[in-house]
């Protein structure tokens, strides 16, 4: 820990003195100013192009740049950056990750895209980590981050912010790339891609790579926890301009996998539980394609796609396959309107088999129709006022309605001020409808064993939250950018576990069952604040400092008799306080440092988990044009520590810390 320290205060002494003097080296200048950052163009915010400085929300943007000088190898990892979104490890192949809030290894109030399409599962209506990373990391052209309801164009889900990873155009990814590298967790990762020219206006890219990470640490035992990962992608992607106004694009993907976990579950046989090494296997692919047509006064959007997907653990084993197709188009007029309109529909089916988890039924269809409308108001030449409002009709709830209230002041072009007031809504989903789960081996009464059982219910409803937020982003100097946001956040039906009267069960032995049923009984609010700022204190030294703060009160209904107790100052899965310190800096000789210092609060709903510093360190060599090579460090200041913990039956690990080395050869 000593050394780790040393070594970051020497970094932070050496980026004020190291780069005086350029003359000679060869630096890298890909870094764009703050003035340029402030113009990226982002499209998630509004599925249109616009600068991020006059974005109506609470955006931030990670960059090709940011990702390549952290080392990042997963996209969890690349989002620790962002202020306001929670990081946790649980294992070696499982995070939790979520904006604003209710974190978890089930989080189910963040919706994540990958260039528009959407990677949830409506299993728990969240993500499984372990099937998504990693992309090829080299081909991602930015992740936006909406911290906030996304609703109105996203749609049920997107409740509390909405991630969109969108990668590079073909015609960005020409030549070859090999990337190959490992170290301590990260046992071995490559990977290679090769991008080229079809006639005069179509380029392609493919590729391939594989990852395999080691396993972790059993918590208290400090023993191997049998959490190994490994997988395997290829993919490529088409952009073809047919004309100046019309252009297609066509990608796809299929993966393959094998993770780990060790599962203490429920026997009743034994009258206890019985320890498990499970490995099971990940499997995918989708096939996407877009058609954008631009003309005078509109642009018209059509997108396609099939996506499939498999994973086979021991307690329940799913395949799953959806279909989606959207149209959207959106209509400047000569007046002050920009209308923007689309409808979707989406069909997901789904196969389980389950031994600790049963779904009844064990198929199912589901369906979701949307339509959306969205017109942004020019008042004047400083003012401007978005409304619109997203109608979904889908197969638990009928319809929803999702309303967006957004009004932007720009009085200059160095600060602008927005306001919103929003309304979303997040879908039952198949677990909270029709699932049993043998939970829990709460002890003995009466001679007899006693297991907790979780029930789905057939009326489970959907979770409602009105969200009031205020920002301000400003750039009081050329080399400084600094983004303020305020949330209060009133949720309404949100999941609670309601215990019914005990029975007896006669199989394989006789035992107790309590049954627990998933219901809408908890209500309450969150509130908080993000900051953000960007400062470049020279043209090769740049800091970003983040500061996100969150409150939780959380409320049962009056005929709720949940047991889980929520304490007025207790924050659930989530730390009150963050912050994240990152610095990069520019050295002569084709070299740059980066180190990345993460301040995380403790966790009170998770058997109370301590708070801990996290210190990364990164740096790369451009050897040449074409080659470059790098070493990253993570986890320096701590040890033996727990960032989150597993739920159910799994048993917790500890992040240990790492070193992995990684070369690139570009030609």
């Amino acid at each position: 820990m000593h050394v780790a320290t040393l070594l970051f205060i020497v970094f932070m002494v050496v980026g004020g003195t190291a780069c005086g003097d350029p003359s000679g080296s060869s630096l890298d200048l890909t870094r764009l100013s703050i003035e340029e950052l402030m113009q990226v163009q982002v499209v998630t915010a509004s599925k249109k192009a616009q600068p991020l400085r006059d974005v109506p929300a609470s955006v931030y943007v990670i960059t090709a740049e940011d990702i390549h000088r952290m080392g990042a190898t997963s996209i969890p990892e690349a989002l620790r950056l962002v202020p306001g979104v929670s990081v946790g490890v649980i294992d070696a192949n499982k995070w939790a990750v979520a904006v604003r809030g209710f974190n978890g290894r089930y989080s189910n109030k963040l919706l994540v895209l990958i260039d528009g399409r959407t990677v949830y599962t409506p299993f728990f209506s969240g993500v499984y980590w372990d099937a998504q990373p990693p992309l090829f990391m080299d081909d991602i052209e930015r992740i936006e981050v909406i911290r906030g309801p996304g609703a109105v164009l996203w749609g049920a889900n997107a409740v509390n912010g909405v991630i969109n990873i969108i990668t590079k155009s073909a015609k960005e990814t020409q030549g070859t790339l090999w990337v190959s590298g490992g170290g301590s967790e990260e046992k071995a990762f490559g990977g290679a891609r090769v991008g080229g020219k079809i006639g005069e206006n179509a380029f392609y890219r493919v590729y391939t790579l594989y990852q395999e990470r080691d396993e972790m640490l059993q918590d208290r035992e400090f023993i191997p926890n049998n959490d190994a990962w490994l997988v395997r992608r290829s993919g490529f992607r088409v952009d073809w301009d047919r004309s100046d106004t019309e252009s297609v694009l066509l990608q796809g993907e299929v993966y393959t996998g094998r993770a780990g976990q060790r599962l203490r579950l429920p026997n009743p046989a034994t009258a206890g539980v019985v320890m498990v090494d499970d490995r099971y296997t990940i499997s995918g692919y989708y096939l996407m394609g877009t058609w954008n047509r631009r003309r005078a006064t509109s642009t018209d959007t059509l997108r396609v796609y099939r996506d499939h997907t498999g994973r086979s653990p021991i307690e329940i084993a799913e395949s799953r396959d959806t279909w989606e197709v959207s149209w959207q188009q959106r209509i400047e007029t000569s007046g002050n309107h920009d209308l923007m309109w689309g409808i979707e529909y989406k069909c997901t089916s789904d196969s389980t088999r389950g031994t600790y988890m049963r779904l009844d039924p064990t198929s199912k269809v589901d369906r979701v129709f949307g339509v959306f409308v969205q017109d942004e108001i020019t008042l004047d030449k400083s003012t401007q006022l978005t409304i619109g409002s997203k109608f979904e009709n889908n197969s638990y709830t009928a319809w929803e309605v999702q309303p967006n209230l957004r009004l932007r002041w720009k009085p200059n072009d160095r600060h602008v001020w927005w306001g919103a007031v929003s309304h979303a809504a997040r879908l039952p989903t198949r677990a909270e409808r029709a699932i049993a789960i043998d939970a829990y081996h709460e002890g003995e009464a009466g001679g007899l064993p006693v297991y907790s059982r979780i029930y789905g219910s057939p009326g489970f409803g959907s979770e409602r939250v009105t969200a009031y937020e205020i920002g301000y982003r400003s750039q009081p100097h050329d080399r400084l950018a600094v983004d303020v946001s305020l949330f209060y956040n009133v949720y309404r039906n949100l999941r609670s576990f309601e215990p019914a009267d005990p029975f007896l069960e006669t199989s394989p032995v006789p035992h107790l069952i309590i049954p627990v049923y998933m219901s809408n009984k908890l209500h309450g609010r969150t509130y908080g604040f993000e900051v953000g700022a960007h400062w470049r204190l020279t043209d090769y030294w740049s800091l970003k400092l983040g500061y996100a703060n969150l409150t939780y009160r959380l409320f049962r209904d009056p005929d709720s008799k949940d047991p889980f107790n929520f304490h007025s100052d207790s924050t659930s899965n989530t730390p009150r306080h963050q912050v994240n310190i990152a610095t990069s800096i520019d050295l002569p000789r084709g070299w740059h440092l980066g180190a990345y210092l993460y301040v995380i609060d403790r966790l009170y709903g998770m058997d109370f988990i301590p708070g801990y510093y996290r210190l990364d360190v990164a740096a790369g060599w451009h050897v040449s044009d074409n080659l470059t090579v790098s070493l990253t460090m993570q986890n320096l200041l701590k040890r033996k520590k727990r960032e989150f913990e597993h739920p159910l039956w799994e048993r917790d690990s500890i992040p240990e810390r790492a070193v992995y080395g990684r070369v690139q050869w570009q030609f």
